[in-house]
Order: C-alpha cells, then structure tokens, then sequence
C-alpha cells in the first residue's frame, strides 16, 4: 500500500494539514515491512485487509500517535467505511480528525443518525469544527432526498457554530437542490453566494455555475440555464469542457441542434478542446435522429483531432448504422475498431446480433454470437435475448428454446423480455402448452408477465384472424393469475365481430360483470359494430339502449354506426328520427357522421332530401371533404340529373377542395354512358392540370367502360396510357378486351388496341372459353 493510500486527504491534525514523510513515519517507529507495504501496495480488498492488520499492529504499539491511528482508519475507510467504524470502536483517543472521518463513514454508510451523534460529541467536547467536518453529512443528506436539513445545518447551525460553509459545502447543497429538481432554489441560492462574496463571503465557482446550469438544462428551462452561462462570463468565471458538456446535452436532448452546433463552436472558439464526452453528445443526438453519416463525419473530426475513441464511442455510431441498415458501413467501422487495438466488448456485439435479428439475417447474427465466444465473451443476458427474438420471428422457436436451456446452464437469470420473447414465437407456433409451462415458470421466477403484454398479443392474434388462438391466451390470462381489463375484452371481443361471431363476442360482454370488469363506450360499439355488418340491427339497437343503463354514454361514433346500420337495412324513419334527435340536442355531428347520413338517403331514393341538407352544409360553411361530395355526385348521376352533378363538380374548385380520383371517375363514366366522349377526353386532360394522378385502378375501369359501350377507339387511347404509366391491365378489363375482339365485329378498329393486347384471328378460331381466360392473363404477365 502506498504512502499517498494512508494520508488523510483534507484532514490532518487540527495543527497540521500535510501529511508526513516516509522519513518522519520512520522516526515514530513504524515497522520496516510496513513502510515496504506502503510504497508497493494497492487498493481494493489487499490493500483494505493490508490497512486493517496495520491498524491492528498501531494499537499494540504504546508510542502510537493519534495522526497514525487516523491515517490508517482512513485508510480502511475508503473502501469499507462499515469496517472502519468497527475500528474506531477500538480506538483508545480520537481527535477532532478522528471524528470527521467517523461522520463520513456514517454518511457514506448510510448511517446518518449516526453522524449526527458523532457532530454531537464533536460539539460537545468543545472542538472548532472545520467546513470539511460537515461536508460528509451534507453529503448524505442531500444523498437522502433532505436538502433542506443539509440547508438548514449548512446555512443557520454552522454559522452559529462559527464555522462558516466554503465553496464546496454550497456546491453539495447546489447538487442536492438539482438533483431533487429544485434548480430555481439553487439558482437563488447561487445568487446568495455572490452577494456574500461583496461582503467577504464565499463565491462561487466554475463548480457551482455549471451544477446549477445543469439542473436547470435537466428540467427544460434552457433560457435560463444560458442566461446563466452568460452571466458566469460576466463575472470573469471562464467555463470548462464539462460545462459546455452540459450545454451541449441540454440542447441535444431537447431538439436544438442549431444551438448544440453553435455551443460546440462557441467551445472551440473560447479555447475550450472539446473531450470524448463532448464528441460522443453530438453523435450520440444525430445518430438516434437517423443522421449516422453526419455523425460519422464528427467521429473523423475526432480522430484527426487525436482523441482516441473508446468502445463507447464506437458502440453509437455502431449502433446509429444498425437502426438506419447501414450495414456495409457497420461492417468497415468495425474493423477499423478492431484495427485501432479496440476489441468489440457485449454491446458491441449486442449492436451487431441485434442489427443482424433486425433485417432477418439470421445466419449472420449466430455466426456473430459464435464469435463472440471465441473472443473469450460470455453473452449476457442482453445477447441471449435479442439471438431468442431473431430465431422466433423466422419461426425457429425450438432452436431459441435450446438457447434458453443454454443461458440456464450458465448461470444466467432470463428477465422478463427473455420469457415474453419465447411466450410470443411458442403461441406464434401453436405450442401452446409450452408457452403456458413458460408462463408459469416465469411466474414462478418472480417475473408475472403483465395485462398489457398479453393484451398485445391478443391484438395481434385477432387482427391476423387468429381468434381462437387469442382465445387460448385470455384462457392462459387466468390460469397464470393475470387480471384482465377492459382492454382484454375487448379486444378479444372485436377478434370474434371480425370473425362474424358476434353471439361469442356477446357472451364475453356478460362474461366482462362476472369478472368485475366494466365495459367502455369501444366495448359496446364493437358489438353494435357487429350486430349492424351482420344485418341484425334489432339486436344493435337494444344493446344501444342498454349503454346508459349500465352507465355508459354513447358518444358519436356509436351513434353514427347506428346510423349506417339503420340506412343499410332501410330503417329510412328510424334513421331520420334519431338524426333530427341528435341535432335537436345539440349534439354536434362531424363530417363523418353526415356523410353516412347523406350517403343513407341517397341509397334510399332520399336524394332530395339529402340535396337540402348538403345545402344547409354549405350555407353554415360546414367544412365539407371530397367524399361527401362524391356522395351526392353520384346520387345525381344515378337519378339522370346529369346537369346538377356539372354544377355540383363545379362548385368544387370553388370552395378550395380539389377533385379526386374518384370524383374524376363518376363524371367520367356518367360522360361515356351519355356518348359524350369528347368532353371525356377535356375532362382527363383537367384531371392532370388540376394534379390529380389517374391511378391503375381509374384507367382499368375507363377502358372497361368504353369496351361495354362498344368504343374500341377511344379504349386503345386509355390503353395506351396504361403502358405509359407501366400498369397492368386488370382481369376483368382484360376479359372485355378479349370477348370483344374475339366476337369479330369490331374488326376494322383492331388497330386502335396496342398490338400486345391483339389476339390473332387463328387464335379467336379455336379458343374455347378456358383458352380465352389463359390468353387474357398474358398481357398481364408480359406487364408484370
């Protein structure tokens, strides 16, 4: 153990703040070996035990002074203060020194009763207590989550005291104060600080404006904490890399990367060198904002600069090529890593595994887990996971579970992701007795899989159509004492509407009282849902009006699926009834709601009716969308009033809404029916000036459209665009195509079709109707 281990840092004689010589060790009779030990011996456990049996061999010694007693107490007190405190007890003195590494060991310790009942003898004894006596304790309690006390000691009972508080005892209580997010108190008291310091006080120090900088950074008030930093440049105080450090963060971790920028300019600038903290802060922000390449320029700029970077560094630029795919790039960053004398450690190779899981090589992650353990690694409990989540999502399940036997043979304790990451590819897998004997386990180990991953598994199960495997689960959820909630329920009960069971669904909705469970306003309008797209809109109906009996408002959307369920099975009075009910009460209906209303009446030859409403919209100035005009477009071409749907298609560009594709479409259709092909032809060429795209599915039924009417001509003028935008051509446009020409009494306009789409006469001659449908599909095939 070294000489420099059995000084008491800070805290010599009352007389004396240096420590002594080996010269002067040796004049008090210190044992040679001893002195041997001192110079040669290290920390940790050796030089702990080494500390203790010098302390041991000090008090069998008459001429032992106090100074040595407390060298070697402080010695044992800096890795064991619970040991120390045992050896003071043992003590036949102690002075003022010898009591103030006593109040550390307490503090440290946790002791802090302790610590008082030492300051109390101190005070007691009549002894002058210095700031660094106290130091410990504030230390503590701030430790503790009591600030205020350390203030309290600090600021009113030191004083009283006579011992006034130093830099570093305000710097504790500045700590104490951030850390509790108190940063306007410690601001304040900063403030106190510097004027004190106009009356011989203490000041602060490029410590105290950057602890409290920080706290203010950590608690969003970024103004501030930069008003502070000028006013630290202000007072002469020249901040350090640490400080910019904080800056640097604050800014990063709240979006502002035009100010972290010009921070680190500003750093730069000041003379300040930017440290390996500083760099990895930048890369760090840009690399876990999809920006790895700007990060990787900084990394450069690091190392021409002559920082060595660590694996901590390589680990986030590592990690930010993984999350955006850079794989290439991961690949070369990690051999010049591994160039530079660095060894990738368990992140790295977590980094790379998980990369690996992530784009489905699941090959290359195995082969990187072996590595890892020809390098000496043993993977953790990290590794193990993200290797068992890659083989379970290509459906390896029993090679991760021989992955888990692994990881508990060698020792390694699977935490909750572990089991989930299993229970998801066993259930996946329709292993459902395993993935139950895993519950349990996990249950067993202490780790109860909760409500919401098990309500995550059932919407994946049910949105899949896996209804009856998300019923093996809710079942499971029981079994395994796992409480099931609203969540749950439903859930599980919008699995079996999707699946047309919808008696099922209801029975889980009575099963939901049973368990205590109160079902939501999305629980009930899951099953109306349900009953209305299975036309049982009596069932819908009763259930909705047994909402606010149990409690439960219905809110718009349960009215609007009311509605549409009472239009479609042509309710027309009840419908209108419980609309004209809705607006009586105020109840304000969105543009969804009216568009059912609109799209109701006119499915049910209310078109009048229906016209004065969107009227009344128009009026107010309803914010109307395109869909509630397609509504009523189509409801005027269909009843042959072909002039107010002009008007209306008009009326479009008006009120700032653009066309779409659908609306293009039924004035279209509506144009061919009516022979009108030039103003189609005008019409298409608006649709691309107004920039709406005629998709595959518009050109399809253009084309289709024309050959019903018999316009071979014009259908090759569309045909021919369906090339130029490379789309294919439908089945169903392709039959037309095929039956019409084949027919042969459109012969002299087989010219007007693209030759690709033209079946030869010999072929027409002895197609039968399954040839036909084979050549139909050729063009298709020659497209795709």
């Amino acid at each position: 153990m070294s000489s420099r281990r059995v000084r008491v840092t800070g805290l010599g004689r009352p007389d004396a703040g240096v420590s002594r010589t080996k010269k002067q060790q040796q004049n008090q009779g210190l044992p040679r070996q001893h002195q041997q030990q001192q110079e040669a011996g290290g920390g940790g456990r050796a030089g702990r035990e080494h500390a203790h049996h010098l302390f041991d061999e000090l008090l069998r010694r008459d001429t032992t002074s106090i100074f040595d007693l407390n060298s070697a107490l402080s010695a044992v007190a800096r890795e064991s203060p619970a040991v120390s405190l045992s050896l003071f007890n043992r003590m036949p003195r102690a002075d003022l020194c010898t009591y103030s590494i006593v109040i550390g060991c307490c503090s440290r310790a946790g002791h802090l009763d302790l610590a008082f009942a030492a300051l109390g003898r101190v005070i007691r004894t009549g002894w002058t207590a210095q700031a660094i006596t106290f130091s410990p304790l504030l230390k503590g309690l701030c430790h503790d989550k009591r600030t205020s006390d350390a203030m309290d000691i600090a600021l009113r009972r030191m004083p009283a005291l006579g011992c006034t508080p130093n830099a570093f005892s305000y710097n504790i209580l500045l700590k104490g104060l951030c850390d509790e997010n108190r940063s306007q108190q410690a601001l304040h008291l900063l403030h106190t600080m510097m004027a004190d310091d106009t009356t011989g006080g203490c000041p602060p120090d490029v410590v105290s404006y950057t602890t409290v900088i920080n706290g203010l950074l950590r608690e969003g008030q970024l103004d501030k904490a930069y008003c502070l930093f000028d006013e630290m440049l202000d007072q002469g105080m020249s901040p350090n890399c640490i400080t910019y450090n904080c800056l640097l963060h604050g800014y990063c971790s709240s979006g502002k990367p035009k100010e972290a920028i010009g921070i680190f300019r500003k750093m730069c600038r000041d003379g300040v060198e930017p440290d390996v903290v500083t760099y990895n802060t930048l890369m760090d922000y840009l690399c876990k904002n999809g920006r790895s390449m700007e990060a990787r320029k900084v990394f450069d700029s690091m190392v021409k600069k002559g920082h060595k970077p660590d694996s901590s560094i390589y680990g986030t630029l590592l990690h930010g090529y993984a999350t955006e795919g850079y794989l290439v790039q991961m690949h070369q960053l990690l051999d010049a890593m591994v160039r530079n004398g660095t060894q990738p450690d368990h992140y790295i190779f977590n980094i790379l595994i998980g990369a690996y899981a992530k784009h489905g090589m699941v090959d290359e992650a195995m082969l990187a887990f072996s590595k890892m353990r020809q390098q000496g690694l043993h993977p953790n409990i990290v590794t193990y996971g993200t290797v068992m989540d890659a083989l379970c999502r290509v459906g390896k399940v029993d090679d991760a579970m021989s992955q888990f036997d692994r990881l508990i043979s060698e020792g390694l304790t699977p935490n909750g992701v572990v089991f989930r990451t299993l229970i998801h590819g066993l259930c996946a897998c329709d292993k459902w007795d395993k993935a139950e004997e895993l519950a349990v386990e996990m249950i067993g180990r202490g780790i109860c899989p909760d409500t919401i991953f098990f309500n995550t598994l059932l919407n994946h199960l049910c949105k899949e159509g896996m209804v009856t495997r998300a019923k093996n689960i809710f079942d499971l959820m029981v079994r395994v004492d796992v409480q099931r909630d609203v969540i749950t329920y439903t859930t599980l009960i919008d699995g079996y509407c999707l699946d047309g069971k919808v008696d099922e669904a209801t029975k889980l909705l009575e099963g939901m009282v049973l368990d205590e469970v109160k079902p939501n306003e999305v629980t009930y309008n899951t099953i109306i849902n349900g009953y209305c797209k299975n036309g049982r809109i009596e069932d819908a109906c009763s259930l909705f009006r047994q909402m606010a009996s149990k409690g439960v408002n219905p809110g718009i959307v349960t009215y609007s699926t009311i509605l549409h369920g009472l239009f479609q099975t042509r309710r027309i009075a009840a419908a209108k009834e419980l609309y004209l009910w809705m607006i009586k009460c105020g109840i304000k209906l969105p543009i969804g709601t009216y568009n059912i209303i609109l799209q109701g009446l006119c499915q049910n030859n209310c078109t009048d009716d229906a016209l004065r409403m969107f009227h009344n919209l128009c009026l107010i100035d309803f914010h109307l969308q395109n869909r509630t005009f397609n509504i009523m477009i189509d409801a005027l071409l269909k009843g042959g009033r072909h002039d107010e749907a002009k008007d209306l298609f008009a009326s479009l560009l008006a009120r700032g809404l653009v066309p779409n594709v659908v609306t293009y479409w039924l004035m279209m259709k509506s144009l061919i029916e009516q022979g009108l092909l030039e103003e189609l032809d005008d019409l298409f060429l608006s649709l691309e000036k107004n920039g709406c795209t005629a998709n595959s599915r518009m050109l399809n039924a253009l084309v289709g459209k024309l050959l019903q009417k018999g316009e071979v001509r014009k259908a090759g003028v569309y045909l021919s665009k369906i090339d130029e935008n490379n789309f294919s051509l439908e089945a169903s446009t392709a039959e037309s195509l095929v039956f019409l020409v084949s027919s042969g009494k459109y012969d002299q306009h087989i010219n007007s079709i693209p030759e690709k789409y033209r079946p030869t006469a010999k072929s027409r001659a002895v197609f039968s109707q399954k040839k036909i449908q084979g050549c139909l599909m050729l063009p298709v095939a020659m497209e795709l």
